[in-house]
């Protein structure tokens, strides 16, 4: 129900990772995948490892049948701007919230073969 891409450094030390797992709840029932985590060390972001770690929770996604999915975070985290970079859509609560999190509704729009 769940899975996670690690990147390591040429010397094997651990520089982030992503989690992707199943998503059911009823809060949000038409979404079926969660970007659970997504980091990198700061002096490893900004050189694409943050994206290609996306994409393969997407593809990942992709070949589980499940098409679209929802992160969960912080409104204040700067983060923010890559989610919304890799196409997240920002989720608002009620009188029009922003709490942090962000939904991808069609992860077939990434073109990547499952």
């Amino acid at each position: 129900s769940w899975f996670c891409f690690v990147v390591e450094s040429r010397q094997g030390a651990l520089v982030g990772f992503a989690k992707g797992k199943t998503y059911s709840h009823d809060d949000l029932p038409e979404f079926s995948g969660e970007l659970n985590k997504i980091y990198l060390l700061r002096e490893y972001q900004r050189i694409g490892l943050g994206k290609k770690l996306f994409l393969q929770v997407v593809k990942r996604f992709l070949s589980m049948g499940i098409n679209n999915m929802v992160l969960f975070g912080v409104a204040e985290n700067p983060s923010g701007r890559f989610h919304e970079a890799m196409g997240g859509e920002r989720l608002y609560g009620k009188n029009r919230e922003f709490h942090g999190g962000y939904c991808w509704r069609r992860l077939a729009k990434f073109n990547i073969e499952p």
